[in-house]
């Protein structure tokens, strides 16, 4: 015959305090939160009560942590970025075929930078100077690898300005960047129809072996 096992000890300690709690990231969580709710219904679709509903809170405990839903949405969209810095130079290419390779494997992330990306054009959305901000950032970390990776004897007329003001190398960091963008949208819509990273990688060293023949 088994053993009755003892019940639990539910006393408090000598001290009287109340055992210890784990402690709540209340914060990551409603960014989790949003970011999943931002991801599927876009910004002007969502509320506050939707994101506090998920966590069973009220809309007040959300502004509590980002004063504004415009300030949810700036945190919800630096999150990646704070968790996935790229490098300077030449291994920003590899870094961008990394990012496109991860991307395939978190889908919710990037659907929201998809939908809010897109969102982002229509007039007065309050993402509009991050995205235009962000792209800016990009191309210019992104000619900059392409000039580092070019031989010496390509870099001054890869980097040199033509009529319009740009560079061929600026030209071929916007083309990068739309081709990402673009697989996104595509990868979304049918992920067994594309490979991120191989179209990705194929079009970077497309473009470099243009700039390096001088064309």
């Amino acid at each position: 015959m088994s053993e009755t096992p003892p019940a639990p000890d539910t006393r408090r300690p000598a001290n009287g305090a109340s055992p210890p709690r784990r402690r709540v990231n209340r914060r990551e969580q409603i960014l989790r939160a949003a970011a999943d709710v931002f991801a599927t219904q876009g910004f002007h679709n969502t509320s506050l009560a939707d994101i506090a509903t998920m966590l069973d809170i009220t809309p007040a405990g959300v502004l509590h942590h980002f004063g504004s839903k415009t300030g949810l949405l700036t945190a919800v969209l630096e999150l990646r970025d704070d968790t996935d810095p790229a490098p300077e130079g030449s291994p920003m290419l590899d870094h961008l075929v990394t990012t496109a390779e991860r991307n395939s494997e978190r889908p919710g992330t990037t659907q929201l930078y998809a939908v809010l990306s897109a969102e982002s054009a229509t007039e007065d959305h309050p993402a509009q100077d991050w995205f235009r901000n962000r792209y800016t950032v990009l191309r210019r970390e992104i000619e900059d690898a392409i000039l580092d990776r070019l031989g010496p004897g390509q870099r001054g007329s890869a980097g040199a300005p033509g009529p319009g003001g740009h560079s061929p190398a600026g030209a071929a960091a916007a083309a990068v960047i739309a081709v990402m963008d673009g697989l996104q949208v595509q990868w979304l819509l049918d992920p067994e129809a594309v490979d991120m990273a191989l179209v990705t990688e194929t079009v970077i060293d497309a473009l470099v072996a243009r700039l390096a023949r001088g064309e």
